[in-house]
């Protein structure tokens, strides 16, 4: 996050790097077949296969907004680089900085909603968890993908569809 002495009442520009669809994922296993049985969480924090790839992209993304914001038409309005800071320049300084800070606020994507034959499809499409007793999760775990830059709509958009699905099983009775 964001260190708090940096935050005061000076005008500020800030510059987000977002990975929609990074390469590495942690991982979110079930231990039982119970829903409160504990949860295997593994984070993985750009420790997968593919997390170079995803810390050298958000790399290139850090430079290239420095590059904007060292533009004719930001540069008047700049004073100084406040985080990661001047001192952060070279390859190993920015990957360290992504490393340490870098981090994704939306729980998304870790127990995807699937056909049958998906080995990844944690939801069959009616949002319940293959292999528990009624539990179902309607919310961004569910997708495979993060549909999107912004989550609060496509959220919505899948809870009425929940809702339907849910409202629609108690009117046919138990199953």
């Amino acid at each position: 996050g964001f260190p708090e002495e940096f935050i005061d009442n000076k005008n500020a520009v800030t510059a987000v790097h977002l990975k929609a669809h990074p390469s590495t994922r942690g991982i979110v296993q079930l231990t039982g077949s119970h829903p409160q049985d504990l949860l295997n969480i593994q984070k993985l924090h750009f420790q997968a296969e593919n997390g170079p790839k995803d810390i050298a992209d958000l790399r290139e993304a850090i430079k290239h907004s420095r590059a904007v914001m060292q533009s004719l038409t930001i540069l008047p309005f700049v004073d100084e680089e406040i985080f990661p800071g001047p001192q952060v320049q070279t390859d190993d300084d920015i990957d360290a900085h992504i490393y340490e800070h870098i981090f994704g606020h939306h729980a998304c994507c870790t127990n995807a909603i699937g056909a049958d034959s998906d080995p990844f499809a944690v939801l069959d499409g009616d949002f319940k968890v293959r292999g528990v007793n009624n539990l179902r999760v309607v919310d961004a775990s569910s997708w495979p993908n993060v549909p999107g830059w912004f989550i609060c709509t496509l959220t919505y958009m899948m809870s009425e569809k929940a809702a339907d699905v849910i409202i629609s099983g108690a009117q046919d009775g138990p199953q």
